[in-house]
């Protein structure tokens, strides 16, 4: 016979729909939750795969890093839990059945926690009464009309808890130097996705390997600025002789296509030119002025990789060129 469970609970109504606020513990809870995968259950199911890594990060981040996660689970009382309310207690009673509760909300923090080695207190929203075609409708509302904050944002704001990695913060300190004054001065949006704008995260993405790897990783910070803004400045001459009203520097998949062939760029310039001058960069890039932006159709990898291509191909047969006159 299933033991009963009796915990304290808040009752709250929206709309017409009952739920109750309750902390449950994680011991109990890996025993009563549910899951109904789609892929499992092809004519009910309507949860995606679960991913295991993520759900042993979450794991990771209770036990190792002390993490807290204060996000409920949201679940469906299901018959075979017995779910009693007292109001007058304000508590409910349930039997530790393992498919009292479906999970509508949350199953990588449940398998988390059934990863995790320690016991925690979790917070949980529980309906009662919902039928099949509520429980999916709910699902469908939580996971559509509840948007993540913006991954930009986020970078913005990693200083202010102490999380920044040592390259996140050169980025950070280079992109708000870039955005002060450079050619793109203006077309940089630090914490949000904004139409016509390179965001952080592009911007992050972009430029990693210059932090990485190149003549100019490990450099002071304004060493890296000044050499990202006279690429730029060079980039943008070539651009502007350009027929193209696509060659814009702060078009993101161009922005992300020149930074593909930064390295190669600055390495050549300081071998051959002993510089990074505007002047120099400008002679080297100055063959990208022969394609034709305007052809480039989409802003995916596949166009990324097809613009840097082209771009490569250019700049090396401007240089084979040169070296076979002499």
């Amino acid at each position: 016979m299933a033991t009963r469970k009796n915990i304290p609970v808040v009752k709250c109504e929206q709309n017409g729909k009952q739920f109750f606020l309750a902390s449950i513990s994680s011991h109990i809870l890996k025993n009563v939750c549910t899951i109904s995968r789609r892929s499992e259950n092809p004519k009910k199911g309507f949860q995606r795969l679960l991913n295991k890594n993520r759900a042993r990060d979450i794991a990771r981040y209770l036990d190792e890093e002390t993490g807290v996660i204060p996000s409920a689970l949201i679940v469906s009382a299901q018959p075979s839990s017995k779910i009693e309310y007292d109001p007058r207690k304000q508590t409910i009673s349930f039997s530790e059945t393992e498919d009292g509760f479906l999970v509508l909300d949350g199953q990588h923090r449940l398998f988390g926690l059934k990863e995790a080695k320690k016991d925690y207190d979790f917070p949980i929203v529980i309906f009662i009464g919902l039928n099949t075609s509520e429980e999916v409708k709910l699902f469908i509302d939580i996971n559509t009309t509840q948007k993540g904050v913006p991954s930009a944002l986020l970078l913005d704001i990693k200083q202010l808890a102490g999380i920044e990695t040592k390259i996140e913060e050169l980025q950070r300190e280079v992109f708000d130097k870039l955005n002060n004054k450079s050619v793109l001065s203006g077309y940089l949006s630090p914490s949000s996705s904004v139409a016509g704008k390179i965001s952080r995260s592009a911007f992050n993405e972009a430029t990693k390997e210059i932090f990485h790897s190149g003549l100019l990783s490990g450099k002071p910070v304004d060493w890296i600025y000044s050499g990202m803004k006279n690429y730029l400045e060079a980039a943008e001459r070539a651009f502007r002789q350009s027929h193209s009203e696509s060659a814009q520097v702060y078009k993101t998949v161009l922005f992300k296509s020149l930074f593909m062939l930064f390295n190669d760029v600055i390495t050549r310039s300081l071998n051959e030119k002993k510089n990074m001058k505007v002047d120099s960069l400008t002679e080297i890039l100055n063959p990208l002025s022969k394609l034709d932006f305007d052809s480039y159709i989409g802003t995916n990898k596949a166009t990324i990789k097809k613009i840097t291509e082209d771009m490569r191909a250019e700049i090396n047969q401007y240089n084979q060129v040169k070296a076979d006159m002499f």
